[in-house]
């Protein structure tokens, strides 16, 4: 999914793209060693979706957690390697005909630094956003850009109000990879915070708690919303209140759909045809695009196959994914879909690519003729893989080239995996402690999202929620996760 919070840890800020005169390894050098950064180096479109301060601030907290900015490297593969100090980030640049950055995202090189780098993050913000609750949200603690938008008295009164409907301030606390701000009688999630080098707030964004009465009126929630809505909450023992909303239509998931590779690689295990230990090497053919970051990974790189599930689910990295998927069949995958030769994700991406046109065409003609819908795809593959940009912002791309199940399928997919440890490593927008075991896997573009958990509560009752949205707009996300969460607290 999506996430409005940048960080260290994961720094990805895009625009629209092209080629670059001025290469992306000079731009992220220029970039990096600065010491003040000028807006002149980014697109309009970068800076709109990406403030100066914010970005700035960002960087100021790469070399925190790093140390001194000291040179980038250019592998062999043409990725680039962003050294510090006290540590290496993967970089993913991409820059305008003015060699004008158009995107720019980086993450640790070392997996366990990537968690380390994390957690500091959490518990610092945990302890920033405390004082300043405790202040009261006071002036002081803002940046000017900040107080520019909202004024002092708002702040003021937002404080009032929290109080006013939860009771008193109590602390905050860090639920996944956020924080949420604890008072008398409620929780209210921290949707988005960042401060800039001198430690003042140039981002603080809270998420209504939603509560329900009952499931009827979460249904009702749902159906409100504009677009397409699946909703399911399916009781998996009997006798408990269940609650459905189109929940046969078929409609877009995004990277849900990976709970099949996951499946069907279980079964290939189980019938002794494949062990968790096996390795599979990476190849340029099959990098895909973010989310992930196995992608940036140097080609001839072993991975096990317990490895790479747990990247598909936990990360929802597409690279890992697209890698399963080759090695346990396409076609395998399709059937437990139910999909004619459904793609993977770096041939998604190639369809819906504007460049791609004639191939996306030729998509759409091969229709359910599985055959020919195979050529289309081997040629997508083939193709040189598309920039990230061209996925970032605006409407969405070709909206047919996707995965389509329905909730109910989901809940099923998700069932057939729920034991293994790969699908309760990320909780989703679940409070894990509030329940005895959860898995999860969702999926995300623009236009689509869906969220399927199957989970465990205090008393032992177990559930799937799974709930999916598609317009032909970009989402509110925010907006469903909060009544998806609605829901999941009338099952606690």
């Amino acid at each position: 999914m999506r996430n409005y919070i940048l960080s260290a840890a994961a720094l990805m800020l895009s625009a629209t793209a092209h080629a670059a005169p001025l290469t992306a390894a000079q731009a992220t050098e220029q970039l990096l060693g600065a010491g003040q950064i000028q807006a002149e180096w980014f697109t309009p479109e970068f800076l709109q979706m990406a403030p100066l301060d914010l970005i700035q601030a960002q960087l100021g907290s790469l070399e925190d957690q790093l140390g001194a900015f000291q040179t980038v490297e250019t592998l062999d593969g043409g990725g680039l390697v962003a050294v510090y100090e006290r540590g290496r980030l993967r970089v993913q640049a991409e820059v305008d005909a003015q060699g004008r950055l158009a995107l720019f995202g980086a993450v640790p090189e070392d997996p366990v630094q990537t968690e380390t780098i994390l957690a500091q993050q959490l518990e610092g913000g945990r302890a920033a956003l405390d004082q300043i609750l405790r202040g009261r949200l006071a002036a002081e603690y803002f940046a000017p850009s900040f107080l520019s938008e909202i004024p002092a008295e708002e702040l003021a009164a937002l404080m009032d109000n929290l109080e006013a409907e939860y009771g008193a301030y109590q602390g905050v606390k860090v639920t996944g990879r956020g924080w949420t701000a604890q008072f008398e009688r409620g929780e209210v999630p921290v949707s988005g915070f960042q401060v800039d080098r001198e430690g003042r707030v140039i981002l603080l964004q809270f998420q209504p708690t939603v509560t329900f009465t009952d499931l009827d009126e979460a249904r009702a929630a749902f159906a409100a919303l504009p677009g397409e809505v699946s909703l399911l909450v399916r009781p998996l023992d009997g006798g408990n209140q269940g609650v459905s909303l189109n929940a046969g239509q078929y409609l877009a998931v995004g990277s849900t759909f990976k709970l099949a590779i996951l499946g069907e690689l279980q079964a290939r295990i189980a019938r002794g045809e494949m062990r968790w230990e096996d390795e599979l090497t990476l190849t340029d053919a099959e990098r895909s695009l973010p989310s992930g970051t196995l992608q940036e990974a140097p080609a001839g790189r072993r991975y096990t196959l317990r490895d790479l599930a747990d990247r598909m689910i936990r990360d929802s990295d597409n690279t890992a994914t697209d890698l399963l998927m080759a090695h346990v069949g396409a076609e395998a995958v399709s059937r437990r879909l139910g999909q004619v030769a459904a793609p993977n994700t770096r041939q998604a991406f190639t369809l819906k690519a504007p460049e791609n046109l004639d191939l996306l065409r030729a998509y759409r003609t091969a229709g359910l003729d599985a055959t020919a819908r195979r050529a289309v795809l081997a040629e997508a593959q083939a193709r040189p893989l598309p920039g990230v940009a061209a996925f970032v912002g605006g409407k969405p791309l070709a909206r047919d080239v996707e995965w389509f199940i329905t909730t109910q399928q989901a809940c099923d997919l998700l069932a057939e995996v729920a034991a293994l440890p790969s699908t309760q490593l990320n909780p989703g927008v679940a409070e894990k402690e509030q329940f005895r075991q959860v898995s999860y896997k969702g999926g995300s573009e623009i236009g689509v999202l869906n969220l399927t958990t199957q989970l465990t509560n205090r008393a032992g009752q177990r559930y799937c929620v799974s709930a999916t949205w598609n317009d032909a707009q970009a989402l509110n996300d925010a907006q469903f996760i909060g009544l998806y969460q609605g829901v999941l607290r009338l099952l606690e």
